[in-house]
């Protein structure tokens, strides 16, 4: 007997198929709200860097920009890859890229290049980020053989930023 060669309406089917599901996924990514607020913050982080003031210091622009971008990109990088562990990796990433905007943050605030208000909303937004990847995290790493690699305690919020 001789196998059947797949028809070429069948696989244009599967394609369409799976393009639908990939927009489904993708709709899901859209209602986490880790990558909800970092899309948020890496709206408003960038926004940040095209004030007047702060438009002099490119290097520090440069990495407020690489770091805001990163937030989100490697959340959905993460859900796109399918796996929980490689989700896990993705997040880590995104933390580390959050905490690292939060030190450009603070020392544009330190230096007084731009707005206070704004920047201390930026600043609020970029602790509940962390705060939600942090909680995200704990969460998918239940089920996992692996320890959390830090405490919560070490990333610590000052009163004056809860504001």
């Amino acid at each position: 007997m001789v196998p059947e060669k797949s028809h070429p309406v069948h696989r244009k089917d599967s394609y369409f198929q799976h393009f639908l599901n990939h927009i489904a996924s993708m709709k899901q990514l859209e209602s986490l709200d880790a990558y909800r607020a970092a899309q948020d913050l890496a709206a408003r982080a960038y926004g940040l860097t095209q004030s007047g003031a702060l438009s002099k210091h490119f290097a520090l622009i440069d990495q407020i920009r690489r770091a805001c971008i990163s937030v989100p990109a490697n959340i959905a990088e993460g859900y796109a890859l399918g796996t929980t562990l490689q989700f896990i990796r993705c997040l880590r990433i995104s933390l580390g890229s959050t905490a690292e905007l939060r030190s450009h943050l603070d020392l544009t605030k330190r230096l007084e290049l731009t707005d206070t208000n704004e920047l201390d909303a930026i600043i609020r937004l970029t602790v509940r980020v962390i705060s939600i990847l942090v909680g995200l995290l704990r969460k998918l790493n239940r089920n996992s053989q692996s320890r959390f690699p830090f405490h919560v305690s070490r990333f610590p919020v000052s009163q004056r930023n809860r504001e």
